[in-house]
């Protein structure tokens, strides 16, 4: 239980799995039980909704206040298709104009779901939650791609015409899988929770994590790695990413990842500036053996660390 209410995720995976049930069972029976068929077309006629709650739940961070208006939105697209299901005389321009509109916000759904995933990747993710957020959807987008792009309004004579119905219901037990597969790795790798970002006392084990990361990019250098990811740093100290990832933006106070590390390429780039031996060196062979792959990165870096540019720096520096 989260704050006395049941997990999102819980709630509407249970919902999602039921509306699929509802579906498959829909087709499976061709609606012959009359009031009970109605009922259970409408539940499948929910798939849509759910499944973008759901992604939601699973690829944005608990936000400090609950947001009411997708639920509300998704209820109401439910209530409109039982409405036009269960409205004998819904045959005039009105109902045939709301049943577009349905139809309208249910594939608007549907694409959002697609790319809820990939909207906030950022360089402060670990490589493991990019690739299960690309992985994702990659795999709802073929499946929409099948059972919407592909079967709705194929010819009769075709396969997806003569099997449609089929193929949908192995779409959807296919979505119904992969969800619960997602379900399952977000259980054992939770995003940060929002609402509990605010200061608090650092325990003696972040500490000591943010220790080791700073002996390791000071006594090793790793900084000037140019390919260097969090994955790496994570693997030489022996902890999961998540937990260096959350030291890093918490414990040691940096933005990302990316942060942290120009930090230290720009500290040793200052050093190197600030040595009148090493002036025949080019900016652009001080920029590479710090780490950077290129001079526009470290340009930019550098000026945002200490107000100037490399250049600038090293001018003022060899003026008495």
């Amino acid at each position: 239980m989260v704050d006395g209410r049941l997990p999102d995720i819980a709630l509407y995976g249970a919902l999602f799995a039921g509306a699929v049930a509802a579906f498959c069972l829909e087709r499976l029976t061709g609606g012959g039980f009359g009031l009970t068929s109605d009922i259970v077309a409408v539940a499948g006629n929910a798939t849509c909704g759910w499944s973008w709650l759901l992604v939601r739940a699973l690829f944005q961070r608990p936000a400090a206040r609950r947001e009411t208006w997708p639920l509300m939105l998704v209820l109401a697209l439910v209530a409109t298709g039982a409405f036009l299901r269960f409205d004998g005389s819904a045959s005039g321009a009105m109902p045939r104009m709301i049943d577009n509109v349905e139809t309208l916000v249910s594939s608007t759904l549907l694409l959002l779901a697609t790319i809820e995933p990939l909207k906030a990747i950022g360089s402060d993710m670990t490589r493991a939650e990019r690739r299960f957020r690309i992985l994702f959807a990659a795999g709802y987008a073929t499946v929409l791609a099948i059972a919407v792009l592909w079967v709705d309004g194929s010819p009769a004579d075709s396969i997806a015409g003569r099997w449609g119905g089929w193929i949908k219901m192995g779409c959807a037990v296919l979505a119904l899988l992969g969800i619960g597969l997602a379900i399952l790795y977000r259980g054992r790798n939770p995003l940060p929770d929002a609402r509990k970002a605010k200061p608090r006392t650092q325990s003696g084990e972040e500490a000591a994590l943010g220790e080791r990361l700073l002996r390791l990019m000071r006594d090793e250098a790793l900084y000037a790695l140019p390919d260097l990811r969090v994955a790496e740093v994570a693997r030489r100290i022996g902890e999961a990413e998540y937990k260096v990832t959350q030291c890093i933006t918490g414990a040691l106070g940096f933005r990302n990842f990316n942060h942290m590390a120009n930090h230290f390429r720009i500290g040793e780039a200052q050093r190197r500036l600030a040595d009148a031996r090493l002036d025949p060196l080019p900016i652009l062979t001080i920029a590479l053996d710090c780490g950077f792959g290129s001079i526009g990165p470290f340009n930019r870096a550098f000026k945002a660390e200490t107000g100037m540019t490399p250049t600038q720096f090293r001018k003022a520096r060899a003026t008495p």
